[in-house]
């Protein structure tokens, strides 16, 4: 924004001044101290690291003195929030203690909360209905009316609601109440089962289910365990659980030998969107593996429950919405996995493997010069495409991804050299995906698209997208003015992908 300095005050100012001096002076006395001003900054993109300059290598004396005044009654929320899943009574001091990744959505931006002393916040949640308790506790509470401590059980009970528990042996006697509770919503749809071994050596049993989020027995319990999203998933929002094409993904996991007391330990929500003229495409939106359960393959088995899904509901393909980097190297695993195991594709991996290893070295387009000849040699034949998506559920622009990592693997396993007429295939196979995914031109990719709206759509925002030859409306394409040089972006992108693929390489074996 834009800012005026004056040189001057009027009457009025000069009395508005004398009196913030008193109220600071008064919150001396008390023991306050004034809330951080501190914002959270915007997420930016990884830069070459650069050397400090002595200035700015060591804080200042007065950066230390600023930190030792407000330290004491300044906490960061990622430390002093403590989870922990519970069944029984027993489990209220021995389950797993597990901490938030991000918390600026729940307290303070910079995610912090002001005005305790040595605070704890610990937030118990039971393992199979997310019913929760919150204890806080502090050593000390600042004594301020300008600037007062933050109301930390409000800013819970917006996201947590307002049926928190905040006395203990009530919960407990909830839990007693709860234990053998049976999974809302008649246990759901099961779509796949599987057993493992849980962290303390007992025999368990996985069951993904899925249900419809607009259930009246499921929206309350989803309602409960969504704020998971808040403090995992960096900038997550909440779903509209009254819209029907909502679906709940859940893991249900029970012991071998006691299928009547069972956990929720991962969860998801996909939505279904209408593909025309008659089909439904799943968009997977939210995916959360609760943290004592992580690093033991949940995430791998939910996406293939999704898939399994989709493939036995006739779906047209399964797609998600905007991946994080962690997501989407899951789901590049998943779905080359899938492929591996799909002869149809496998045979024309080699095919085109062949293919490109024959090829001379004159030949333009594998020597660094553009050409048609060696140009479409590692293309993804259409049969492969169509297998793809018809019988994986693998979208066009996922498959074309996996297809490079297929060939990749191959070629490492061949031993082929980095410099041969295939390498230079596959490179430019490569660069052409980026180039048409990251640098094209919006109002030109437009191009005959048009908008209209769904005449059987249950309100005006449902609407479709088709090439039109008559009447619609063009759609409103928007353009990044600030456009940076094509060329590094290639790069960035064709370095990432790059490194991908030779994780995936580790990863999956073929």
């Amino acid at each position: 924004g834009d800012f005026a300095l004056f040189s001057s005050m009027t009457t009025m100012d000069e009395q508005q001044e004398a009196k913030r001096r008193k109220l600071e002076a008064l919150e001396a006395k008390m023991g306050g101290a004034p809330p951080p001003q501190a914002v959270r900054p915007a997420k930016m993109p990884n830069l070459p690291a650069v050397a400090p300059t002595p200035a700015s290598s060591a804080p200042t004396a007065a950066d230390a003195s600023e930190e030792q005044t407000r330290s004491p009654f300044v906490c960061d929320a990622n430390d002093v929030v403590q989870f922990r899943l519970v069944r029984t009574e027993a489990d209220m001091d021995a389950a797993e203690v597990f901490e938030p990744e991000f918390t600026h959505q729940v307290f303070r931006d910079d995610e912090t909360v002001f005005g305790y002393r040595d605070l704890e916040i610990k937030i118990f949640m039971s393992a199979n209905l997310f019913k929760t308790l919150v204890e806080i506790s502090y050593a000390e509470k600042v004594k301020s009316v300008l600037n007062p401590a933050d109301d930390i059980m409000a800013m819970l009970k917006t996201h947590l609601g307002d049926d928190i528990f905040t006395d203990r042996a009530e919960f407990i006697e909830t839990l007693r109440k709860d234990a053998a509770a049976p999974v809302p919503g008649g246990g759901g749809v099961v779509v796949s089962t599987w057993k493992t071994t849980g962290a303390d050596g007992a025999e368990y049993v996985d069951t993904a289910r899925v249900f419809r989020l607009s259930d009246p027995e499921i929206y309350p319990w989803h309602a409960r365990f969504e704020p998971m999203i808040l403090f995992y998933i960096d900038g997550a929002s909440a779903v509209d659980s009254e819209d029907t094409r909502w679906l709940l993904f859940a893991v249900i996991r029970t012991r071998a030998d006691d299928d009547a007391s069972w956990s929720l330990v991962s969860f998801a929500t996909v939505y279904e969107f209408f593909v025309y003229p008659s089909s439904t495409r799943a968009r997977l939106s939210q995916i959360v593996v609760l943290p004592p359960f992580q690093r033991a393959g949940l995430g791998s088995k939910m996406l293939g429950a999704v898939r399994e899904y989709c493939v036995a509901n006739g779906f047209a393909d399964f797609t998600v919405e905007d991946p994080t980097p962690q997501l989407q190297r899951l789901r590049d695993a998943a779905d080359v996995r899938a492929m591996t195991n799909a002869p149809e594709v496998m045979a024309a991996v080699q095919t085109c493997a062949m293919a490109a290893a024959a090829l001379p070295r004159n030949v333009p387009g594998t020597g660094g010069t553009a050409g048609d000849e060696g140009k479409g040699v590692l293309e993804m034949p259409r049969a492969a495409a169509k297998f793809a998506r018809d019988e994986l559920k693998i979208c066009a622009p996922q498959a074309a991804r996996c297809w490079e990592a297929l060939l990749y693997m191959t070629a490492k396993k061949a031993g082929a050299p980095d410099d041969s007429p295939a390498a230079a295939a596959f490179q430019e196979l490569v660069i052409r995906r980026l180039k048409a995914l990251h640098c094209s031109d919006a109002r030109r990719d437009a191009g005959s698209k048009r908008v209209y709206n769904h005449a059987q759509g249950r309100d005006d925002r449902e609407f479709v997208m088709c090439r039109g030859v008559a009447g619609g409306q063009a759609p409103d394409m928007e353009e990044d003015g600030d456009k940076a040089d094509p060329a590094e972006v290639l790069a960035d992108y064709f370095h990432d992908t790059m490194s991908n693929l030779a994780w995936l390489a580790s990863a999956v074996k073929i």
